[in-house]
């Protein structure tokens, strides 16, 4: 798409829609979204910012196992390193970006195992909802 402002309102609207259906999914222990209520700086976002990007993270409930089954599972994000691109993506800090440091510092650094994160692009927010939970309905 052309236009970087469409495309940037509809990543925004997408990964809002994603944040606040995953943060009432019981096999979702947190999502870390600035669009939320109960993110840390979500008041300073709303100032400073027209919509709150097209990245968040979640954590799965069961560890970093669950969480790579999940990943494993998606069909319309691409498992990928980065998180830039046409597509919706998904990766797992702790075996990409995160992987060269030891278990002590990633939890340091408040970056679990089972947590993912999430690059949404221009797909239809209802379907990567529903791509998102089945995945997590079928990793157990």
């Amino acid at each position: 798409m052309r236009s970087p402002s469409v495309r940037v309102e509809r990543q925004n609207a997408g990964a809002q829609a994603l944040a606040e259906a995953l943060q009432r999914h019981p096999k979702v222990a947190r999502v870390l979204y600035p669009g939320l209520p109960d993110y840390p700086g979500h008041a300073l976002a709303r100032r400073q910012m027209r919509g709150c990007g097209g990245m968040l993270t979640i954590e799965v409930k069961g560890g970093g196992e669950a969480a790579t089954r999940v990943a494993d599972r998606l069909r319309l994000f691409a498992l990928a390193p980065s998180l830039g691109g046409a597509e919706s993506l998904v990766t797992q800090p702790c075996t990409s970006t995160h992987h060269g440091l030891t278990p002590e510092e990633r939890a340091r650094r408040g970056v679990s195992d089972a947590m993912l994160r999430l690059s949404v692009s221009l797909e239809d927010a209802a379907d990567l909802i529903t791509d998102l939970e089945a995945a997590l309905r079928s990793a157990g």
